[in-house]
């Protein structure tokens, strides 16, 4: 703290130093009031004002963020972390009252010498303007007082609550000396024998009386502040205590930063030390020299002149190195972070396909599910067929000489459709051939393929170019699948056909039609087996080639992590050599420094050499920075083609499928135009077909998912590599920071680098964009192949409803009568209602057998029965006799049943039919 003393305030003590005007002077150091009458009381109550608010500046000097009140003239904070520093009132009163002891205070003086001062208040002065110069000494002490609470950490700050409560007790320690010290200043100020100059001095003793009043109620109050400062300090201390448990984590990691780059920098001064020892002993050689020959001492003073100035290039050109080696680690973390936030997202799209993947699944379950569905509804159609087999077989003792006529056109028509069965399945054979031969082909390409990789490892592009050759000969083999597939509908259309007009036939002749029935479901049954067989085969084909594609796969990741081998064994060797080389150019040239200067000039020879060894060097790594960079070309080149073949792909399924819809449009309204068909086969078919749709959209979704994964495999491979080589770099850098040249080299390679990096991250991003947009094609594919699903089972459902409508309306009433009136006069249920039911076409949810029915021991005269109003109004007696035993009993037997809703309807359509038989007779 500078003690306030100058001219200004000597001659006028009621004016504020010129240096710190914040700061006036005491009134002790003023002249005796009675040498200036008119003069104003000293200013005391402002002085203990400013006082106790130096006091109350030191609580907010103790939270974390604050900083202690600077004094003009002071120096700049330390931004390290220290004690609470002294407050600049309380430090100005101790000051003060060191000067101002009560035992050498001046006595009164008369009025005659007021006009000069007291020679003790002049040496007072002179002795502060002594003591002004060592305040610094003790800022000095102030600043290694902080450095030490640095240093200290935590501790020192966990003290701080003790040391501000120690200061105010000092400060109250000063106030009352003051207050002390004042009291003896007006007992020692004791009125004269003269009247005017007693009256002012007594007003002047009743001014300082009310002064010390006022200073002790600012006391009392100030007392009172200091209970509430040290509640505060409590608060203080805990928030002081949690910051300072994260400061010293801070700290820590601090310190081992710092400990880093202390040793880094004491290796670096190390050096620079040894550098400076063998300068300072040539420039004692010189100075030798000098004294012998002057011309060589002016010659000597120009190079180290020169020798200076590259020192200082060279270590702003340092500075400026490690600057720029800093952005650029900055940028690399960036870039870090930024990669692991790609490859966060690109694992969370790949967890989102693996769901839709499964969704996938679970929909084939389902499918298969109701596949299943269909043959249990197939078989249930088999078991009503051969019980109109057994009904219809009274009917043929009746018609046995139609059916001689009819039996031969029959069997010119089996013929026809065996020979066109036989030509199917000569067809098929071809069909499976040429699947054979192309596995053959496969596995020759396969075997060329692995000769090639083993040849030479930069021949990957050909392998994929062979890859996509692939792909369209198996999109070539699925056209022809697909024609085959038009070519079977055709010939199955044909066959729908003449099944048609023989079951025209069949309805006039029911034995007829019992025989062509039982001769179609052999052939369906053969059909089925062969279709079973060549599903199988087809199986076996496609395993074989998922198989042979995994294999290819996994050959071609060893291939790549071979490649990846020997890359990163070669980089350890380049890096070694080059380690070696910098260790031998550095021992040469301490060695070429510990010699005369005229080896010196042969070392900054070789060193020259070496620098042209590095550059040749630099560019070879150029050289392949360049090759890595055309190889990432060269993949997102790939990448592009890639992309541009799924969208051709995507627009041939597009069209395939319009065709598709097209196809089933013509079918439906072929189905509308025909009168009667066959559901069984068409189901079947469209069945089978709609698996086949589905697993080559799964394996083409696969192989590209495979391919996708691939992709980002080997670019997160790439970017591996480039990362590895940027450390090598940076470590290479590091080693050759003594040279100023090969900083120069370092830095534009590191920029080089940063710039190289940058566009990697690029184009890696803009691979995974096309990478998104791809799988949103797939997820649009798979939505569209919903719909088409869902559009396939309402159309099956319409067609199955036409075809109904259309058998019932070639139904022969008369026979259908006579089987009515059959049940009804005898009441065999069991039997009868499958008849009914296949004449009427009841559904399969309409019409399910019921075992109490079709059981021996089923009896309706025996089974309790309750009839209703309704069904017997307007019946004769006979047709209520045998009405009333079938409905009752049927009722009764289906009472517990689910589907007691159907039967009812069925009872009921069969009611209707009597009353129509009872009207007509």
């Amino acid at each position: 703290m500078e003690l306030c003393v100058g001219k200004a305030n000597l001659e006028n003590r009621s004016l504020p130093c010129l240096t710190c005007p914040a700061v006036p002077l005491l009134p002790f150091l003023a002249r005796p009031p009675t040498a200036n009458p008119a003069a104003p009381p000293p200013p005391l109550l402002a002085e203990t004002q400013r006082a106790i608010g130096g006091v109350e500046e030191i609580l907010p000097s103790q939270t974390p963020h604050s900083s202690p009140p600077l004094h003009p003239h002071s120096p700049s904070p330390d931004p390290i972390p220290h004690p609470p520093p002294r407050s600049l009132k309380a430090e100005q009163i101790r000051i003060r009252l060191v000067f101002m002891d009560p035992d050498e205070s001046p006595a009164p003086t008369p009025p005659e010498a007021d006009e000069q001062p007291p020679p003790r208040v002049e040496e007072e002065q002179a002795e502060a303007a002594h003591e002004e110069p060592a305040e610094p000494v003790e800022q000095g002490t102030g600043d290694a007082g902080a450095a030490a609470a640095a240093e200290g950490g935590g501790s020192d700050r966990a003290a701080g609550g003790e040391r501000s409560r120690e200061e105010l007790e000092r400060v109250v320690m000063e106030l009352g000396f003051q207050n002390d010290y004042l009291k003896s200043q007006i007992a020692a100020a004791a009125p004269p024998a003269e009247g005017g100059s007693g009256a002012e001095e007594s007003e002047l003793v009743k001014g300082l009386k009310e002064q010390v009043e006022r200073l002790r109620k600012e006391v009392e109050e100030h007392k009172q502040t200091q209970k509430a400062t040290e509640a505060a300090l409590e608060h203080v201390n805990v928030a002081y205590a949690e910051a300072d448990a994260k400061v010293q984590d801070l700290t820590a990691k601090l310190t081992q930063a710092q400990q880093k780059m202390d040793k880094e920098l004491k290796e670096r001064d190390e050096k620079y030390v040894e550098l400076d020892t063998k300068f300072q002993r040539l420039h004692k050689r010189a100075k030798q020299r000098i004294q012998d020959i002057q011309k060589e001492k002016d010659d000597m003073e120009a190079r180290f002149n020169e020798i200076n100035q590259k020192a200082e290039q060279a270590s702003s050109l340092q500075s400026a190195a490690q600057q720029e080696l800093e952005r650029a680690r900055q940028q690399a973390s960036e870039a870090l972070r930024s990669m692991d936030a790609e490859r966060q997202q690109l694992r969370t799209v790949n967890s989102k396909l693996r769901t839709n993947l499964d969704e996938a699944r679970v929909a084939l379950e389902a499918r298969n599910n109701v596949l299943e569905k269909l043959r249990q509804s197939m078989f249930e159609k088999e078991q009503l067929l051969e019980q109109t087999q057994t009904s219809l077989q009274s009917a043929e003792e009746k018609r046995n000489a139609s059916i001689a006529e009819l039996t031969a056109k029959h069997q010119k028509q089996l013929e026809s459709l065996e020979a066109q069965l036989t030509e199917v399945s000569a067809e098929r054979t071809k069909a499976s051939e040429t699947i054979q031969s192309l596995q053959m082909l496969l596995v020759e390409k396969d075997s060329e393929i692995a000769e090639i990789e083993a040849a030479s490892t930069g021949e990957a592009a050909r392998i994929r170019a062979a890859m996509e050759e692939l792909k369209g000969e198996l999109a070539h083999l699925k056209d022809q699948h697909e024609k085959e597939r038009q070519n079977w509908e055709t010939t199955c259309e044909s066959l729908r056909t003449k099944l048609e007009a023989s079951e025209s036939a069949c309805h006039i002749s029911v034995i007829e039609s019992t025989k062509v029935k039982s001769q179609l479901e052999l052939e369906l049954s053969k059909q089925n087996q062969l279709l079973q067989t060549k599903d199988s085969d087809l199986l076996a084909a496609k395993d074989e080639i998922s198989r042979l594609e995994s294999e290819f796969s996994a050959y071609k990741v060893r291939a790549h992590a071979l490649l990846q081998k020997k890359d990163a064994e070669l980089n350890t060797a380049k890096n070694s050599d080059l380690i070696k080389a910098h260790e031998e150019a550095i021992r040469e040239a301490e060695k070429e420094i510990s010699a005369a200067l005229a080896e010196r000039d042969k070392a900054i020879h070789d060193l020259q050499i070496a620098q042209s060894k590095y550059g040749e060097e630099i560019e070879a790594r150029d050289l392949a920075l360049a090759d890595s960079d055309k190889k990432l070309k060269n993949v997102m080149a790939k990448l592009d083609s890639l992309t541009s073949k799924f969208l051709s792909e995507k627009e041939s399924w597009e069209k395939n499928m319009a065709s598709v819809e097209e196809s089933w449009r013509l079918k439906c309204e072929s189905v509308k135009a025909e009168s009667n068909g066959h559901a069984g086969d068409e189901l079947k078919k469209n069945l089978v077909e709609l698996t086949v749709k589905h697993e080559k959209l799964k394996e083409e979704h696969d192989s590209f998912r495979d391919i996708a994964d691939r992709m980002l495999e080997e670019k997160d491979r790439e970017v591996a590599k480039l990362l590895r080589e940027n450390k090598d770099l940076h470590n290479s850098l590091e080693a050759k920071a003594a040279d100023a040249m090969d900083i120069e080299l370092a830095e534009q390679q590191i920029l080089l680098l940063a710039r190289q990096q940058a566009q990697r991250e690029e184009e890696l991003a803009q691979s995974q964009r096309h990478i998104l947009a791809l799988q949103q094609e797939i997820e649009e594919l798979e939505r569209e192949n919903r719909l088409h699903d869902q559009q396939e089972a309402m159309l099956k459902t319409e067609l199955r409803n036409m075809e109904r409508s259309q058998k019932r309306e070639g139904i022969d009433m008369t026979y259908l009568k006579n089987v009515i009136l059959k049940l009804l006069e005898t009441g065999e249920v069991g039997a009868l209602l499958p008849v009914v039911a296949t004449l009427l076409q009841f559904s399969p949810e309409e019409w399910q057998p019921n075992p109490l029915l079709q059981s021996p021991s089923f009896s309706p005269l025996t089974a309790g029965y309750h009839m209703s109003h309704h069904t017997c109004e307007g019946a004769n007696a006979n047709e209520m006799s045998a009405w009333r035993p079938f409905n009752c009993g049927f009722i009764a037997s289906n009472c517990g049943t689910r589907r007691w809703i159907h039967a009812k309807f069925i009872l009921l359509k069969i009611h209707i039919l009597v009353e129509v038989h009872r009207l007509t007779f």
